[in-house]
């Protein structure tokens, strides 16, 4: 993405985030970024290509943080309590209205979104089950693909607070995230994991 369009992306984003996408008019968006709307569509063809355009920022978001389940140097367990703290900044950075409008709005890009962070996902908790598997840290007869799910709708239901199951204040306390990752851990780490999970998690 060029620099132009990128910098119009992210502060349409930002808009986004804090209005929605239905209230937020290119005139907004514009103002926003101090320039004209003559100059925002020398770079935007409309407000549907912008939507795609922050969608993508956000789906690289999610891939930079996933990518910490392929980062070398750290064991299964470690690399949760770091996504757990790369997490804190991102927690209630969208507005409920904007996932209203989406599938209002934008159905087929929201689709479209939701399938490409689906496999990205569960790739990321897969290739973790199974190194802690090679680790010693996680049981070797668990089942990788249903465990990876269980994980994934912790990442798409419970950890966003547009889903109201917890409020973006409560998911700031990065202790619920602990609370939640040592419930997986009990279910599926041999003593060994656990007690790697004591030492990370519980001091």
């Amino acid at each position: 993405m060029e620099e132009k369009r990128l910098e119009i992306t992210q502060g349409a984003l930002k808009l986004f985030c804090q209005y929605g996408i239905k209230s937020v008019s290119m005139d907004d968006i514009a103002r926003e970024l101090g320039m004209s709307k003559k100059t925002l569509y020398q770079s935007i063809n409309d407000k549907h290509q912008l939507v795609e355009d922050a969608l993508q920022i956000a789906f690289n978001q999610d891939i930079e943080l996933l990518s910490i389940f392929k980062q070398e140097g750290l064991n299964a367990i470690e690399q949760f309590l770091k996504f757990r703290n790369m997490m804190e900044p991102h927690i209630g950075q969208y507005h409920p209205t904007i996932i209203y409008d989406l599938k209002k709005y934008y159905p087929a890009l929201l689709n479209d979104f939701k399938e490409k962070q689906k496999e990205y996902i569960l790739d990321a908790y897969t290739s973790n089950i199974r190194q802690g598997k090679k680790e010693g840290f996680y049981h070797e007869d668990i089942n990788e693909n249903v465990i990876a799910r269980l994980l994934l709708a912790h990442h798409i239901y419970t950890f966003d607070d547009t889903n109201g199951l917890f409020t973006a204040i409560e998911l700031r306390d990065m202790e619920l995230f602990s609370e939640v990752f040592k419930y997986h851990f009990r279910g599926i780490c041999t003593e060994k994991g656990l007690q790697e999970v004591e030492r990370l998690f519980c001091d």
